[in-house]
């Protein structure tokens, strides 16, 4: 037995990096060498979440009508308490995050599910970038922050290899998830941990706005507005880091017609919504051919159709902001967002479009 206590080095090894590692990303070293608040708008999405069920125990005769969006960074800005105060008979809960994703979304709406939880309405949203599966730039917040192992290893067939490793070492390993850098750490440690202390104030405010305003992120927190000039040049970049290759993630899509159909068992009024891009970044959808599994077209030639199609055979409304002349805001953070200017418009657009495609006696 002695003779074989060397094979207990490797899950000696193992067991000490994993402590280190667990060590090194606590909360506390976090503030010296985190250089993002977009996890923020995960972890804040339990709390959201007990708010919703909170509030959906109340009477159904006397409380307001709950809309949730499950959407991606194109809609982080919608202003709930202004929409609130516009639409007194709703509250939107917005359980957006960047990369916001079809797996995130049945993530949620299988919890739903599970706990019985039943809003009033649901808005998923229907891009092209979520679908596309060979991007090169591949987002990846939704696989390290937003997904559940009991999620995952349940869906993990429809993964890639690079998905299931990406997976698999950032939650295993979470200074592999984070990338601490040296210099980044030395340079917070300075001033007395000036910027560290910076950062975690900055942490606080942030998951404190998120629970006031429901989810969304406050509107003075990102004063952008690119220039037509701006946009074109921005474009061409954002267009061939994410549609360029365009490989349609048929697993992807799967999912969010995995979500759609338990709405439909569960008899909740769904739409989903395709949120409006910067006109030269559109245009490339429509003119730009790429690469893809049928040769070279536009990604509106490979993602259209197929949109289309499932709308057509399960009823399935759409909210194409692309396409539609009643919304017509044109200012832009960049080409993939809208400017914070525009989120009051875009979130009438959406109440007038619940209206138009629900009317209030099919609203439970």
């Amino acid at each position: 037995m002695k003779k074989n206590t060397f094979l207990l080095l490797p899950l000696l090894v193992l067991l000490i990096s994993l402590g280190l590692d667990r060590l090194f990303t606590l909360e506390f070293f976090q503030y010296y060498y985190s250089n993002t608040l977009s996890h923020v708008n995960f972890i804040t999405k339990e709390d959201l979440y007990s708010d919703l069920k909170e509030y959906l125990k109340k009477d159904p005769s006397s409380r307001k009508k709950i809309l949730v969006f499950f959407g991606n960074s194109r809609a982080l800005l919608l202003p709930t308490r202004e929409l609130e105060k516009k639409h007194p008979d709703w509250i939107l809960y917005n359980f957006s995050v960047p990369g916001g994703s079809p797996d995130y979304f049945l993530y949620w709406i299988e919890r739903f599910k599970s706990d019985g939880t039943r809003p009033d309405f649901v808005l998923l949203d229907q891009s092209l970038e979520i679908y596309n599966k060979t991007p090169v730039h591949a987002l990846d917040e939704v696989l390290i922050y937003g997904l559940s192992p009991e999620f995952f290893f349940k869906h993990w067939t429809r993964y890639s290899r690079e998905e299931l490793s990406a997976f698999i070492s950032k939650r295993l390993f979470h200074t592999y998830r984070d990338r601490p850098k040296f210099w980044r750490i030395l340079e917070r440690m300075q001033n007395s941990s000036a910027l560290a202390q910076a950062y975690k104030s900055a942490v606080l405010s942030v998951r404190t706005m998120l629970k006031e305003e429901r989810g969304s992120t406050p509107r003075e927190l990102v004063n952008q507005k690119h220039t037509d000039e701006q946009l074109v040049q921005v474009s061409e970049k954002d267009f061939s880091s994410y549609l360029k290759p365009y490989t349609f993630h048929t697993n992807m899509f799967e999912m969010q017609k995995d979500s759609i159909n338990i709405l439909r068992e569960y008899n909740v009024p769904y739409a989903t919504i395709w949120v409006k891009v910067a006109r030269p970044y559109f245009n490339l959808y429509m003119t730009r051919k790429v690469e893809t599994s049928d040769g070279l077209k536009t990604p509106m030639e490979v993602w259209k159709p197929i949109v289309e199609k499932f709308n057509q055979e399960t009823g399935t409304a759409f909210w194409n902001m692309n396409q539609d002349p009643n919304y017509n805001c044109e200012e832009f953070a960049d080409p993939g967002h809208m400017s914070p200017n525009c989120f009051p418009v875009f979130g009438d657009y959406i109440f007038k479009k619940l209206e138009e495609t629900f009317p209030r006696t099919q609203i439970k």
